[in-house]
């Protein structure tokens, strides 16, 4: 009894969401393509998530392009929904343009809907001479691509720290201490520092974007709920400037000294899942996902980073042997950190867009979709770059060495080798971890930091339900004939129009031959999406 009260508690936490990410237009009064009765005098649209009402409006439009509503866009039944009114409308065809601005990502999105009132007939290509709206948001994209890449190289190469490099310090002799000090804090510095200047850009770029797209000032932005986001982040990214500046100043870098900017980056990436598709489902679940999805890409990604541009070079002025002891012991804890991070990334990652879009068909015939499948080759390439670290690289330089990092280091249970041993020759260079794994290393980096401008496209794309939303919307052709027969029936079938809201559908029945049944009482109709997972539904016929 127990178990199935804990599963009922869960679906009501979790939920099953309808994400569009972005407010896309779901449906109208009067709809899309249909005829209202003459002397309406509102219209109401209806969108996918909140919208913020100072720069979100409607506007009608009379067959002739006058603006004829009254200038009141306002709230209808709470902030998914907008309504204004007009003076009571004649026979004719009108117009009604969209423009909101989403409450979660700050993204404008603009929409039209044609209607009639009363017996006139309505010529959806009429939509064609509207503003399309975007599917992905390339110029917010290309704003917050520095900023995701910062706070994963900081947060990464923080976590690292704390857990790969904070474990290696007591293996170097005292003679090479002070320089590995020295030049790690150097490099460390150096990484984080410029990452923090990208994530400071990145901020800057995007309230001029979010500016110039509403065409107002900076102020006014900071006053929506994108605004607030962009200033919470902001703070957190000067808190982290400061803290960089406190850790440039101290002449050894402990553990210890990194807890300050990893709780900060923490609390950074947080400010990412904000403004992204979880948070838009307005459930929880969704949102933790994502967050711990971002939390494990920047254990990942920047770990390489780390490795690649703080840990190699800091080991380069010491001799070959000590260079060979610390990588090979470095590499089987890198190796398992990442093993566990991306473990946890196969299952929140399905199940992050299994909440956003469970329809696979919707998937693979998108934009969206088609960003997915880059980031997941981009992922297997790194993945594949870390089996030749581990099975390329790491295994046989042990084997070459004879085990020369010794058990109380590497855990090989081998004796390192005496190399005054009469007849001992080192490896050659090209034989040495240390040289194999640089070039590698890099590529997988820049691998990573691509990965990351998908990720940037990614969180600036419409889910695929909105993207066929918006389809459905710009196309001429809303409507849908077919002929079908059985034995001894001929059926002309007519949807019109095809799309989000009412649709007219029209089953005109008689024999083979062309004449008219008799009797069709038996007849029944019914509806059914299996795509979408809806049951076929028995409709009444007139």
């Amino acid at each position: 009894m127990n178990k199935f009260l804990l599963l009922a508690f869960l679906i009501l936490i979790i939920g099953v969401p309808s994400a569009y990410a972005h407010p896309f237009l779901l449906d109208s009064e009067p709809p899309q393509a249909g005829n209202a009765a003459i002397g309406i005098t509102q219209i109401i649209t209806k969108y996918s998530e909140a919208v913020e009402i100072d720069f979100s409006e409607l506007k009608v439009f009379d067959g002739n392009g006058n603006q004829i509503d009254n200038g009141d866009t306002a709230y209808y039944e709470g902030e998914n929904s907008l309504v204004i009114t007009t003076s009571p409308l004649e026979d004719g065809v009108y117009t009604v343009t969209s423009k909101v601005l989403s409450k979660v990502d700050g993204h404008l999105v603009r929409a039209a809907v044609i209607f009639g009132a009363g017996e006139t007939n309505v010529d959806i290509s009429l939509l064609e001479a509207q503003e399309e709206s975007e599917t992905t948001f390339l110029p917010e994209a290309a704003a917050r691509f520095p900023g995701i890449v910062g706070q994963t190289v900081v947060l990464g190469c923080t976590i690292s720290a704390i857990a790969i490099w904070g474990t290696q310090r007591k293996h170097f002799g005292k003679e090479n201490l002070i320089l590995i000090n020295r030049t790690y804090r150097s490099k460390f510095s150096k990484i984080t520092g410029v990452a923090l200047v990208g994530v400071l850009a990145s901020n800057f770029v995007m309230i001029a974007v979010q500016t110039f797209r509403l065409e107002t000032s900076p102020i006014d932005v900071i006053g929506t709920s994108f605004g607030t986001t962009w200033l919470i982040r902001m703070i957190i990214t000067i808190i982290l400037l400061g803290i960089w500046f406190w850790m440039e100043r101290k002449p050894r870098l402990t553990s210890k000294k990194h807890v300050p900017m990893l709780v900060a980056s923490l609390v950074l990436i947080f400010t990412t899942t904000m403004l992204g598709h979880g948070t838009a489902t307005e459930l929880a679940a969704p949102m933790i996902l994502d967050y711990v999805h971002n939390l494990l890409s920047s254990v990942w990604i920047g770990g390489v980073i780390f490795l690649a541009f703080v840990i190699l070079p800091t080991l380069a002025k010491l001799d070959w042997m000590e260079k060979e002891k610390i990588v090979l012991a470095i590499l089987p804890r890198y190796s398992g950190m990442i093993t566990i991070a991306l473990g946890i990334l196969i299952i929140t990652g399905p199940t992050l867009l299994w909440f956003l879009e469970s329809d696979v068909t919707s998937i693979t015939n998108s934009t969206y979709g088609f960003l997915i499948f880059a980031k997941i080759f981009l992922a297997l390439v790194m993945i594949a770059l870390g089996g030749y670290f581990q099975f390329k690289v790491q295994r046989p330089a042990v084997k070459n060495l004879g085990g020369a990092i010794g058990a109380g280091v590497f855990g090989f249970g081998e004796k390192p080798p005496d190399v005054s041993k009469e007849g001992f020759e080192p490896p050659t260079i090209e034989a040495l971890a240390y040289k194999k794994i640089k070039k590698p290393i890099k590529a997988s980096a820049i691998t990573g930091i691509i990965l990351l401008g998908i990720v940037s496209l990614l969180v600036n794309s419409s889910l695929p339900a909105g993207e066929v939303q918006t389809a459905e919307a710009q196309t001429a052709t809303f409507g849908f004939s077919s002929i079908l027969f059985s034995e001894q029936a001929k059926f002309d079938v007519s949807v019109l129009p095809v799309g989000v809201g009412p649709n007219t559908i029209n089953v005109i029945v008689s024999a083979i031959d062309g004449d008219p049944f008799s009797d069709i009482s038996g007849l029944k109709i019914k509806v059914s999406n299996p795509q979408r997972n809806i049951s076929p539904i028995e409709i009444s016929t007139i």
